[in-house]
């Protein structure tokens, strides 16, 4: 049976990478490891992802590292941090951007489905209109629930009005394909450097 929807993650996916200075540029300004930092960003990120407000997030990476700073001082650094955080989030991969366009042009139904934080949603709304490549929008930051729960797949199919297996869903992170399998979703795991050929050929492949 024809692919009838295309749910595409945002990170590492719709978006490159994150530059590969970008860690070790914003650990040096706050005076830590680049790897010290970044365990820190991640540890906490899940709670940002689900709804946390920034502010709150990078105090909590900030306390990790071991820093505090009054009132004054702790707006200054998390403003840059926010800004230095969004644009690492925000070059695209515009290959995947396409195929979700050309999917959508042949009578498929697409899906933006990311574990996304309000600062960078607001800097890919501000650049790119997403209706113009989605039917559905669904952020970890905005339904309060983020992969790998079943329950953020499971409002993203419901929006689209597709069935569990109807559906290819694309991640870059093992543990959300996993979650997504489990519940009988057909999916497709975005890593190594021939990934976008990789998906343009199974999806041009599900959709005859």
């Amino acid at each position: 049976m024809p692919l009838e929807a295309l749910i595409l993650d945002y990170g590492n996916v719709l978006s490159r990478s994150q530059p590969s200075d970008w860690c070790e540029s914003v650990a040096s300004q706050i005076g830590v490891p680049s790897s010290t930092f970044q365990e820190a960003y991640w540890q906490h990120r899940h709670l940002y992802d689900a709804g946390l407000p920034a502010a709150e997030y990078w105090r909590h990476v900030l306390e990790t590292l071991g820093h505090s700073f009054l009132a004054s001082g702790l707006g200054a650094i998390t403003a840059k941090l926010i800004e230095a955080d969004v644009t690492s989030w925000t070059e695209y991969r515009d290959e995947v951007w396409q195929l979700a366009e050309w999917f959508r042009h042949n009578g498929g139904r697409t899906a933006f489905l990311s574990n996304g934080v309000p600062e960078v949603m607001a800097r890919i709304r501000a650049e790119r209109r997403l209706e113009r490549w989605f039917d559905v929008v669904v952020v970890s930051c905005e339904v309060g629930a983020a992969k790998p729960d079943p329950a953020i797949f499971e409002l993203c199919l419901a929006q689209l009005g597709v069935g569990t297996r109807h559906a290819l869903f694309v991640d870059d992170r093992i543990d959300n394909v996993e979650a997504a399998a489990g519940m009988g979703i057909p999916t497709f795991h975005f890593v190594g450097a021939d990934a976008v050929s990789r998906l343009e050929r199974s999806v041009r492949s599900l959709s005859v």
